[in-house]
């Protein structure tokens, strides 16, 4: 396509989908014909390059409510664009759909409704003789409790058979646990922790950020199985203060929001609900915890290095805790 195709291309495009008021910055960022921009529309990512995806504007939103309905009518887009030409007999066999495209449904996702659509297409992408990959499972995990919708995410991972979306990583296994242990009753991350070993990932007790969280959900709660787990837990989360390194909290906000340090965060949120527990249910001290137990504020908090690693009936916490070590 010359450049005044393109650009005639995209006023069309902009005269009748876009709002009247991004049309001026629409057309102000489409005049750039350097070799690096055609090289980018060339190696989109996200599609073949036979393909005719929906075109997402790169123009600043000037409204939010304009931002909402951008952002709406792009997520449709690309559903529909995924639904033709994935499953048994695609509709649509111009071009394919890449593994990224999945990655940018999640990030559309406004809302659950969203998410609940988009994984009713997982089952599609196997019958084109694809797979998921680890990277897949952390962002919808990661999506699901954002958007506060951490039962979907349990739903997807459990019914391997319907779906064919694996809780293959280790991250999106934390992010599971996390989004569930705190807004959850106890028997939906015994759940998701029993998915560890349906995927192969390390036990439970043998992750620290896991093993603190799981803990943290079992000594809260009153159910004498998860006494049981709880036992099975500590002796595990004694192991890990004796092995992990120490490393300091970040306090710099900027730092907090980075995702790779969630799983430091989420362990010294676990800790702090355990030694409350313990004390508000006159448990056994927290000794086993290590330097964790220190009452008094160091100079310079400090948290353990987190290594980086890419049922509810009696018989299922039975099972659990025997798996734990």
């Amino acid at each position: 396509m010359t450049g005044n195709t393109l650009l005639a291309t995209l006023r069309w495009r902009v005269s009748t989908r876009a709002p009247q008021s991004m049309q001026s910055t629409v057309l102000a960022r489409t005049i750039h014909h350097s070799s690096t921009f055609h090289q980018r529309k060339k190696d989109d990512g996200l599609f073949s390059k036979d393909a005719s995806p929906p075109k997402a504007s790169s123009a600043t939103v000037p409204s939010h409510s304009d931002g909402v309905k951008l952002r709406e009518r792009q997520f449709s887009d690309l559903v529909q664009f995924v639904a033709d030409r994935t499953g048994r007999k695609p509709v649509n066999t111009k071009g394919q759909v890449r593994q990224s495209t999945w990655l940018r449904l999640f990030q559309l996702a406004r809302k659950p409704e969203h998410l609940e659509l988009v994984s009713e297409m997982f089952p599609r992408w196997r019958d084109t003789g694809k797979s998921f990959r680890p990277v897949h499972a952390e962002m919808f995990a990661r999506r699901c409790e954002e958007l506060k919708c951490p039962l979907l995410a349990l739903k997807v991972f459990g019914d391997h058979s319907k779906y064919g979306f694996g809780l293959n990583s280790l991250p999106a296994g934390r992010q599971l646990i996390h989004s569930l242990y705190g807004k959850y009753p106890l028997e939906k991350t015994m759940t998701a922790a029993s998915l560890y070993g349906l995927y192969g990932l390390p036990a439970v007790g043998n992750d620290f950020v896991s093993c603190a969280m799981l803990y943290a959900a079992c000594v809260r709660s009153r159910d004498p199985h998860a006494q049981v787990v709880a036992e099975s837990l500590k002796r595990q989360l004694t192991k890990q203060t004796a092995q992990a390194e120490e490393v300091k909290e970040p306090k710099d906000r900027i730092l907090r929001a980075q995702h790779n340090m969630k799983p430091t965060l989420w362990l010294a949120q676990a800790i702090r609900q355990i030694k409350t527990a313990h004390g508000e249910q006159g448990l056994p001290s927290t000794s086993f915890l290590g330097m964790w137990n220190t009452t008094t504020k160091p100079r310079k908090p400090r948290f353990w290095q987190i290594a980086s690693q890419t049922p509810s009936s009696d018989g299922a916490t039975a099972n659990l805790a025997e798996s734990l070590s």
